[in-house]
């Protein structure tokens, strides 16, 4: 058996057998919780901390569409280049759980004051939207897909560049 259908089937029995979040908001914290913890494996570039909140067979589809696995992910998040004054946040829009599987869809927003080519600091904003599916196996949940929606990109406030997949 592959291993795409050892985790559906994991996922169906985990789905019978996993009691649902409590609540809405109990699912919101429980979400925003593990992605501050995915953010900061990602911000420390700690490639192991963040692959353990992620699925085995964890895909992005990025703003254009196009799909990367983990490893593609870690690697391109590898590349970034630190900035100290950057100052990233998420924010649980909204969270559905159905048994082990949860669809939850974030915002992110992140900003830094960059120079322009004139000299002049310039404050960079950027907001991304996603719908992320969550499963949960055994007590954890893990990060399975996630698809970017919206990406908003401003400069001293002004939109200069909008995306929608």
């Amino acid at each position: 058996m592959h291993a795409r259908h050892w985790l559906a089937a994991g996922m169906a029995i985990a789905a019978l057998a996993a009691p649902a979040v409590a609540d809405a908001d109990d699912a919101g914290a429980v979400f925003q919780s593990r992605y501050g913890e995915l953010r900061g494996a990602l911000l420390a570039r700690d490639a192991a901390a963040a692959r353990a909140i992620l699925a085995p067979g964890y895909e992005l589809t990025d703003i254009r569409g196009e799909v990367q696995d983990a490893a593609a992910m870690l690697e391109r998040n590898s590349r970034t280049p630190s900035d100290p004054a950057r100052k990233t946040d998420t924010a649980v829009l909204s969270a559905t759980v159905n048994g082990a599987l949860a669809t939850v869809e974030q915002r992110m927003t992140a900003s830094t004051t960059r120079a322009g080519a004139d000299g002049v600091a310039h404050l960079m904003e950027l907001e991304l939207v996603s719908v992320d599916t969550w499963v949960k196996q055994g007590d954890t949940w893990l990060l399975w897909r996630s698809a970017q929606k919206n990406l908003t990109a401003r400069r001293d406030g002004e939109v200069f560049l909008t995306q929608q997949n």
